[in-house]
């Protein structure tokens, strides 16, 4: 049995094993730094994508760690800087050749980044309930914005191409009122300072994850100057629910209270301080700006809340929560039509209904966005060529395939050949895709098989939500 050493562990595994299989018996941390795109249990190494790099220090060569054979006296290294930079730049020319969008437009612009296609399908599918909660969770107070948000989003909407963009500012701001599940409580105790938009949203943020929060405010009424600043627009009843909504959900609302932050210190995990008073500068104090921008008050309470959720759990905080982002862009004229195949809707049956999906499917367990995030890409990719063109979506019964997310990894094309045929290789060098040959029927089963095991957004159940 050969005997060889990853990072500095030896180990003896059998003959005819893999670099990747030795990695996974040296330990956890070993077989998690190597990324794979292209190899799953049941198809094995199909050898295409080449992120599963590593180094042979003692041949000096470079290795495909899903195909490559374990041999006595190997000394392999999985996350050195050599090894991280080739994987980095297999990952910059794989992105290269992308052509979709992790988050639609829409999404990516709003401060607050509400989940705008999910929300859309929703309401177009009838179910207002779940259009709500969505709407609940990411904006806090969506019936409010809905009638006082400049809506950034609609600004850049790729429906505007075609004809005009969609109404999603009227869209959420007609919805009921969502109840999104708060987690199970976790002993923790959040102090607000502020009951305008960043203040609450902060202690709705806190609640949603389980969280004990109290609000207090020197004035009688909560989000007094959003009162006065849009009283003429914004009609009182709709801000009063929104507001008893949060209290409903377990805030203790504090109003007519005044409140130093230092003064409350001992009393609270964490204190989030969404007014103009002084913040003492110590680990557990977090500020959310009340903005003039509304939603941008909302965004920045989220963004506290979430801060101060890593403080009180003792986890890291990231430093951004942004992940990378594919995007698209302005869709050329000759792209339109490919475009709009399977979005553009015939005689849509509501506003919600107009909507085009430009989001991903997958966002969460796509390994191609996730691989790109734990290397350090942010876009957009510098290309070497012009994009390629976008390509229409193609149905196969309840799966959705987006040709320009597609590595072709040759994943679902193995897994069709040993199912009997189905999806197959068509064309030669750049000009390779995965298609379905003319007169050729893929059963639902196998297209779900087939979209589950995809590791990027190119095939995805449609019926099937990732959160974001």
């Amino acid at each position: 049995m050969p005997r060889l050493r990853i990072d500095h562990i030896e180990i003896e595994i059998q003959d005819g094993a893999t670099v990747l299989d030795a990695a996974a018996k040296a330990g956890a941390k070993a077989g998690a730094d190597i990324p794979t795109l292209c190899y799953t249990r049941q198809t094995g190494a199909q050898a295409s994508c080449m992120v599963c790099v590593v180094k042979d220090a003692a041949s000096g060569r470079m290795l495909p760690a899903c195909s490559a054979k374990v041999d006595d006296g190997m000394e392999i290294d999985t996350g050195g800087d050599e090894v991280t930079s080739l994987r980095r730049e297999t990952l910059l020319m794989l992105l290269s050749e992308h052509v979709g969008d992790c988050e639609a437009p829409c999404t990516r612009i709003c401060p607050a980044s509400l989940d705008i296609p999910r929300m859309m399908r929703l309401i177009a599918g009838g179910d207002d309930g779940g259009a709500a909660r969505v709407a609940k969770r990411d904006l806090v107070f969506p019936a409010t914005l809905g009638r006082i948000c400049g809506a950034p989003c609609e600004k850049v909407c790729r429906r505007a191409q075609y004809d005009a963009a969609v109404g999603i500012r009227s869209c959420h701001g007609a919805l009921g009122e969502g109840k999104p599940e708060r987690a199970a409580p976790s002993g923790k105790t959040v102090a607000v300072i502020g009951a305008g938009l960043a203040g609450l949203s902060a202690a709705f943020s806190c609640l949603l994850r389980g969280h004990a929060c109290r609000v207090y405010d020197e004035n009688l009424a909560a989000c007094s100057t959003l009162r006065d600043r849009y009283g003429h627009q914004l009609p009182a009843e709709v801000l009063d629910a929104e507001i008893e909504s949060i209290r409903v959900m377990g805030a203790d609302l504090m109003l007519g209270s005044v409140v130093d932050p230092a003064a409350v210190l001992s009393r609270f995990d964490a204190v989030i301080v969404a007014c103009e008073a002084g913040a003492p500068a110590v680990p557990n104090v977090f500020r959310a700006v009340e903005h003039a921008v509304p939603v941008r008050s909302v965004a920045n309470g989220k963004a506290a809340a979430e801060v101060g959720d890593a403080f009180v759990r003792g986890v890291e905080q990231e430093q951004s929560n942004r992940r990378y982002n594919s995007a698209i862009g302005q869709l050329r004229a000759e792209e339109m039509e490919a475009y709009g195949v399977t979005r553009l809707v015939d005689n849509p049956a509501s506003e919600a209904a107009r909507c085009l999906g430009c989001d991903c499917r997958k966002p969460v367990s796509c390994k191609l966005r996730e691989y790109a995030d734990r290397y350090g890409i942010r876009g957009p990719v510098n290309r070497h060529m012009d994009r390629p063109a976008v390509a229409p979506i193609q149905v196969f019964g309840p799966v959705l395939f987006e040709p320009g997310k597609c590595i072709k990894c040759g994943i679902c094309v193995d897994l069709c050949r040993q199912s009997g045929g189905g999806l197959t290789f068509a064309g030669r060098g750049l000009d390779t895709r995965v298609e379905l040959p003319p007169g050729v029927r893929i059963s639902d089963d196998l297209a779900v098989r087939c979209a589950q095991s995809c590791p990027t957004g190119a095939m995805a159940v449609s019926a099937c939500e990732e959160p974001l």
